[in-house]
């Protein structure tokens, strides 16, 4: 789930808003469930900054029709910080994301290198600009992208933006994102009269991964692709006003790097139960606190709350029970996939990690046996 967080282009004021956009990711969201909440569910929040501050010339000030509040023969700069440049990225089970905010889709700086270096199956990009059209500048850059590295971008621009955006001679247009993937191609995608938004549904198939250096090409890659559109629309009849979660209780159990080398870990145990079940007691004993070889190295010991996840996670490897004729690695994936009503939050966000790496390892396991026959 995507929430973008980018405020008003301009600030007249002098005002420094925060310019980025806000991301949540959540293991237990499916398709026509629930959506997640309560302690039990936790939501990852991570923000993206913008690097690139914008201004409005006179022609852009008449095709949004600003000027009433702004003088159009003056060029009007975005009141932001600049901040270091950063690119977050997200990678769930086979799915790698990255975002941008607004015209860093359309620079060619460090950043923009990183990215076509790591190849991320999706690039989110959120924008304060008009329709998002198949002849506009987003879809180009977009294309870009598409090409090399074979990423799908969506770009996603605020409702009351595109309304505003009335180019001379031009007609209206509600097309609020534009999809654009390397298979399928251009997608323009509008916000309906009368709807609230637009609930985009992808899927994920193996792609193959070609090398400059005469390897064969192997099929251990992903792309995404949309399939389907919905336009939603708030209902009349609901539940009333919900209340607003206090801030304590979105407050993350792990910071991003702690995650990050928990997900390791994991993934570590996920390819030990696959290949060599008899050593992931050994893999474990190497993951916890005090180990010796970080100091060794010169490497800081865990965190406390990183301690505590990777005991969490031997506890899920502890209560394995392999039936006979079951491999180690079905019956460590039965256990992860297991919900426990007195299970901590805790170890309930340890056993999402363990079991999205498990369900990684099977996939690529299914792909290899179908590429062998």
């Amino acid at each position: 789930m995507v929430q973008t967080g980018v405020r008003e282009p301009v600030q007249p004021s002098g005002a420094f808003p925060n310019n980025w956009l806000h991301i949540g990711v959540n293991p237990r969201l499916k398709k026509g469930g629930l959506v997640p909440s309560g302690d039990r569910q936790p939501w990852f929040h991570l923000r993206q900054n913008k690097h690139h501050p914008w201004s409005l010339d006179e022609s852009q000030v008449d095709q949004y029709h600003l000027g009433g509040a702004l003088h159009p023969h003056i060029r009007w700069w975005e009141a932001m910080d600049v901040p270091r440049r950063a690119v977050q990225i997200i990678e769930v089970a086979e799915m790698v994301m990255v975002s941008l905010v607004c015209e860093d889709l359309a620079q060619n700086d460090d950043i923009a290198q990183l990215i076509r270096s790591v190849g991320p199956t999706a690039v989110i990009v959120g924008l304060l600009d008009g329709p998002q059209l198949a002849a506009r500048w987003s879809a180009r850059y977009a294309s870009v992208l598409a090409d090399d590295p074979g990423s799908s971008v969506l770009t996603l621009s605020s409702f009351g933006m595109v309304e505003r955006s009335r180019p001379e001679g031009r007609d209206a247009s509600r097309a609020i994102a534009l999809w654009k993937d390397p298979t399928t191609g251009v997608r323009e995608i509008p916000l309906e009269p009368g709807a609230h938004g637009v609930l985009l549904t992808v899927s994920f198939d193996r792609a193959t991964r070609y090398s400059a250096d005469r390897r064969w090409p192997v099929d251990n890659s992903t792309f995404c692709y949309a399939v389907a559109v919905h336009q939603v629309r708030a209902s009349d009849v609901g539940a009333g006003t919900l209340q607003a979660p206090p801030l304590a209780a979105t407050l993350p159990l792990l910071v991003t790097e702690e995650l990050t080398i928990l997900t390791a870990w994991a993934e570590g145990v996920a390819e030990a139960a696959a290949y060599a079940p008899e050593r992931v007691d050994e893999l474990l004993a190497q993951a916890r606190a005090r180990a010796p070889w970080r100091a060794e190295l010169g490497l800081p010991d865990l965190s406390p709350a990183l301690a505590d996840a990777i005991e969490s996670l031997g506890r899920v490897v502890r209560r394995v029970a392999a039936p006979d004729g079951t491999s180690s690695f079905d019956a460590l994936l039965t256990t992860a996939d297991e919900d426990h009503p007195d299970e901590k939050p805790f170890d309930g966000l340890v056993r999402q990690v363990l079991l999205s790496m498990l369900e990684e390892r099977r996939t690529r396991q299914s792909s290899q046996a179908s590429a062998t026959r």
